[in-house]
């Protein structure tokens, strides 16, 4: 079995040192050949030289996208693979030893399946205890907190699309993949406003064409999140992103009915909008977060309903 454990980065390899650490420490199960490939989003171009420094344990190569944003940096990378599986995880996430040996058992577990995915644990460095609760517990999306459950799961048709997986802990049959793409317009943008989704709609165009998937127990990552994002502010832009890009893709749903929630969403932001001061002298952290989270994804819908372009909130 072949595997290529694909990362994009758009830092300088020194900043995704944990990471590169955590893979350099992995166990390659019997009979399999793993190989790593970064691909540098960044504008300086960056040789493999620089990651093998860190990655001594694996076969290391290094592409270079010039075009700004994630989903371009996956669909140039998924393009390269030459492998029978793909697993992908991101430059800010530390990986145990067992990782890629708990998903090569997956993938022969269930060859019948197109797409994986396991937890993912948000380590807030540097945050004390009460606050780093409460990003995770209120918004959770944001800093892609992810639970996969205590035994395996089959994800198909009849699946809660909640429980697809994310892009920091998730894999793929390469022959599969290679069938689809992910949405350049959506992901982390170059000026900073953050539309999600594009891991969860590529698994979602992958159902809807007849895949299944599984969710495997007990194979986690930590995600570290960067004290620029441990902050109301960051909740704030990422769920008006999410509000303005949930409100367009609704627009074309059939069952969808625009008058009342037009008119309900400005109402509804204005309401969070004015307890927001509340929560924040009364000291409830993880109130004071989710009603930041409420407040930012209804003003985005308002932008939306309006036909204003998103901005960085």
């Amino acid at each position: 079995m072949r595997i290529v454990i694909l990362v994009c980065t758009n830092n300088q390899p020194g900043n995704m040192l944990q990471t590169l650490t955590s893979i350099a420490r992995l166990t390659v199960p019997a009979s399999t050949a793993c190989s790593l490939t970064v691909v540098n989003n960044s504008p300086e171009r960056v040789s493999a030289g620089e990651f093998e420094t860190h990655v001594t344990t694996l076969p290391t190569s290094v592409l270079h996208e010039p075009s700004p944003g994630l989903s371009a940096a996956r669909n140039t990378g998924v393009a390269s693979v030459d492998a029978d599986y793909v697993i992908f995880t991101d430059d800010d996430v530390s990986v145990p030893p067992d990782w890629l040996g708990n998903y090569a058992a997956a993938f022969r577990r269930y060859p019948e399946a197109a797409f994986f995915g396991s937890d993912i644990n948000p380590v807030f460095p540097g945050a004390d205890s009460r606050w780093a609760h409460a990003l995770a517990t209120a918004a959770p999306s944001c800093f892609a907190r992810f639970r996969a459950g205590p035994r395996d799961r089959k994800i198909d048709a009849n699946s809660n699309p909640k429980l697809y997986p994310f892009g920091a802990n998730m894999a793929f049959r390469a022959d599969a993949l290679k069938h689809f793409r992910f949405d350049e317009n959506l992901g982390r943008q170059p000026d900073g406003l953050v539309l999600s989704g594009e891991e969860t709609t590529l698994i979602a165009d992958m159902v809807a064409a007849g895949h299944v998937g599984y969710l495997v127990s007990d194979n986690p990552v930590n995600h570290l999140i960067a004290p620029a994002r441990q902050t109301l502010d960051y909740v704030a832009r990422y769920y008006y992103g999410q509000g303005w890009l949930q409100a367009k893709n609704a627009a074309t749903s059939a069952k969808w009915t625009r008058l009342p929630d037009q008119r309900l969403s400005p109402v509804a932001a204005l309401l969070f909008g004015l307890v927001r001061p509340v929560a924040g002298l009364l000291g409830a952290t993880t109130l004071q977060v989710w009603i930041e989270r409420q407040h930012a994804h209804f003003s985005g819908r308002a932008a939306a309903f309006h036909h204003r372009q998103p901005d960085s909130h």
